[in-house]
């Protein structure tokens, strides 16, 4: 007989979306609420089927997607050996086998996870969730995103836009394709898609190796192939072997890849590399496996392009005509979000090919600084500029035309100085001011007259002045799920990026709905994207319509970016809720708006609800705010509102001061702006010229 589940009282907090308090309520309030089975104090357990069937009749169950069942039973499940990629391992086989019909591999992988405590229970919920080849395939989707999600900053994600650019880069129609770090897969599930005859990975993690090739295998009329266990570096799966295409997002900056005992290995054909540059082992290791004229793209940190350690080799990728080109992306292109990754493009190089090698320098970063840029990318135009240099390059290589500030073509002769450095932005063109003259003195005095109006406006009031002292005392704190449990808001979640949906498919132009996205909540302006689905399609009919005074709040934040809860007005009306967004709509007879955006945006309250290190998943079930009457609701959100008109006030004045800082300096060194003439007292070295000497003299 299979021995039956037990669950702690914080993962019945977790099934019922409640607080872990509200659980210790129960127990003491409700005769029938299920007695522990095991444990004691704070470690007691509870048989799982019990507690569901007291939610159950209770009715304090909510309702549950089959994925989302599924999900519950797996951490379950993992929870009693500790091991959860295994078990996620182990459920992707199963769907594997489940979608093609393999009995006997199916009753291996079942045999397996039935030895896990809960794992018959487990094996029920996904065959019931599992009934057909395509439900099986959206059900191994939706575990792989909450798993990534359970990893936090942890985990190693090529995000399906990049992974769609690479590809195309590499050209992997018809081709082999290996992936020599291929993590869960989505670098050989995006090559099958695109028409890929073979597909081969390696990952260090054995489980998660396992993941990956059941992923693979799940991408429909997908290609064979086999993902391998191991590190590639120091125990290579596939040596000897070469194929037409590698596709690499490979781990940064490793300390222990190697190097002592690889010191003589015949992969270092453009030179042994240096201890701190793992990253140019990684490079020749894809190299050595890849077909004569076969292309590897690889996801690179910044600093390997200039880095002096590694400019012997960089020197002898480009003598040998190794290197085709490094593409520059924009912050938050792919983790670590707050970097601007490259993309090396680099072919091997053909048995007695003489040719005359260029190199193909882009900059897709954009224009934008800092923090604007990382919420700005916008996938669909950066995959026009990329896609249509690179095209440009191999169709007339060292005759494709420059294109300042964007990507240029530079000879091999003019990149082997002292540096070798390949910095994309260090090889553009720079580009030449359109405006003339008397439009820049126009543009200029426009803007001041802005600038100043908007600045007079900002120092006509100066939030907190009338405010007073508040007898200390701690707040009586309700959490989100139970105000949404008792009614006083309705909360809704967007699908995020890991679900699939690219920024792209809402961030284009045309006649579809609007979209609120994720950058126009963090930098405050108006919904700006556009769905580029149908209006009747199921995407669109599957997204929530905002109304005046909801409260939006991000799902996912960088560790360093500031959250803004945005409370909605009759312009943002009809709009749709973009990615990775969370929506409160309260209930305006028991909450106030502007109270719960003031109180959700707390950067204590969002890390106490967060899970990850470099990214933040936000559980906003999880947020807390204060009790208070809805009279005392308001004061608090008449000052919040306050406090963020100011606010938006000054971020607008800084982007105007910003832009007009930008295009004066750019008149002075274009010669299109002189400065004004030095005055009299200037001339004379008079006492209004600070820079003047005082040649006064006591006698």
């Amino acid at each position: 007989m299979a021995e039956s589940t037990t669950v702690t009282a914080a993962d019945i907090a977790r099934i019922a979306q409640v607080s872990r308090t509200t659980v210790s309520n129960w127990r003491r309030r409700h005769g029938d609420f299920p007695h522990p089975v095991g444990g004691s104090g704070n470690r007691s357990l509870f048989d799982l089927v019990q507690v569901e069937q007291w939610l159950a009749r209770s009715d304090r169950m909510p309702e549950r997607e089959p994925h989302e069942r599924v999900w519950e039973r797996v951490r379950t499940v993992a929870a009693e050996d500790d091991d959860l990629g295994e078990v996620v391992a182990d459920i992707q086989e199963l769907l594997l086998c489940l979608s093609r019909g393999g009995a006997a591999a199916e009753d291996g992988v079942t045999a397996r996870v039935t030895g896990h405590p809960g794992g018959a229970d487990l094996i029920g919920e996904v065959r019931e969730a599992a009934r057909t080849p395509e439900r099986s395939r959206a059900l191994s989707d939706r575990v792989h995103d909450a798993y990534l999600a359970s990893l936090g900053g942890k985990a190693h994600i090529t995000p399906d836009p990049l992974a769609r650019l690479m590809a195309d880069l590499a050209g992997v129609r018809g081709a082999e394709v290996l992936d020599p770090a291929c993590g869960t897969g989505t670098l050989l599930r995006t090559a099958s898609e695109d028409g890929a005859v073979g597909l081969y990975g390696q990952e260090v993690e054995e489980a998660t190796a396992r993941l990956a090739q059941a992923r693979v295998g799940l991408v429909p009329s997908g290609a064979p192939g086999r993902v391998s266990g191991g590190d590639s570096l120091t125990a290579d799966a596939f040596s000897g072997r070469l194929f037409d295409t590698v596709l690499c997002n490979l781990p940064f900056n490793q300390r222990g890849w190697g190097a002592d005992e690889l010191a003589y290995d015949e992969r270092w054909a453009y030179g042994v590399p240096p201890r701190s540059e793992s990253e140019l082992a990684w490079i020749q290791h894809c190299l050595a496996h890849t077909r004569p004229g076969g292309r590897v793209v690889v996801l690179m940190p910044p600093a390997a392009a200039s880095r002096p350690s590694g400019r012997r080799i960089r020197r002898e990728l480009l003598r040998r005509g190794a290197l085709s080109a490094v593409i520059g992306l924009p912050a938050g292109a792919a983790a670590p979000l707050h970097v601007g990754l490259h993309l090396w493009v680099l072919r091997q190089p053909e048995t007695n090919a003489v040719t005359e090698p260029h190199v193909l320098f882009v900059d897709a970063g954009g224009e934008l600084e800092g923090e604007e840029q990382r919420r700005a990318i916008d996938w669909e135009e950066l995959h026009r500029v990329v896609g249509g240099a690179w095209s440009a390059f191999l169709d007339t290589s060292e005759k494709a035309a420059d294109v300042p500030g964007s990507h240029r073509v530079a000879s091999v002769v003019e990149l082997l100085d002292d540096t070798v450095d390949l910095t994309p932005q260090r090889h553009l063109p720079v580009a030449a001011s359109e405006a003339t003259a008397e439009e820049t003195h126009r543009w200029v005095g426009k803007t001041r007259r802005r600038l100043l109006r908007t600045l007079e406006r900002v120092s006509s009031g100066v939030p907190g002045e009338r405010w007073t002292s508040r007898d200390t005392g701690e707040w009586r704190m309700a959490a989100v799920a139970d105000l949404a449990r008792s009614g006083a808001l309705i909360l809704y979640r967007a699908p995020s990026m890991a679900s699939g949906l690219s920024p792209a498919a809402e961030e284009g132009t045309g006649d579809g709905p609007r979209v609120l996205t994720l950058a126009d909540v963090l930098s405050g302006r108006e919904p700006s994207g556009c769905l580029t689905a149908p209006t009747d399609s199921e995407e669109t009919q599957g997204r929530v319509g905002l109304h005046a005074g909801d409260v939006i709040v991000p799902s996912v934040l960088a560790r360093r970016e500031s959250s803004r809860a945005r409370v909605t007005t009759a312009a943002d009306a009809g709009a749709h809720l973009g990615l990775n967004l969370h929506l409160l709509r309260p209930d305006p007879a028991h909450i106030d708006p502007w109270f719960l955006a003031g109180f959700l945006e707390d950067e204590d309250n969002l890390r106490r609800a967060g899970q990850g290190s470099t990214v933040i998943r936000v559980d906003l079930r999880r947020l807390r705010v204060p009790l208070l009457s809805l009279a005392e609701q308001r004061r608090y959100g008449s000052a919040f509102r306050e406090l963020h008109e100011f606010r938006t006030g000054l971020d607008r004045a800084r982007a105007t001061a910003y832009d007009l800082g930008r295009r004066l300096s750019g008149g002075l060194r274009s010669g299109l702006l002189a400065p004004p003439p030095p005055t009299e007292s200037a001339e004379s070295g008079g006492p209004e010229d600070p820079q003047a000497p005082n040649t006064d003299t006591d006698v």
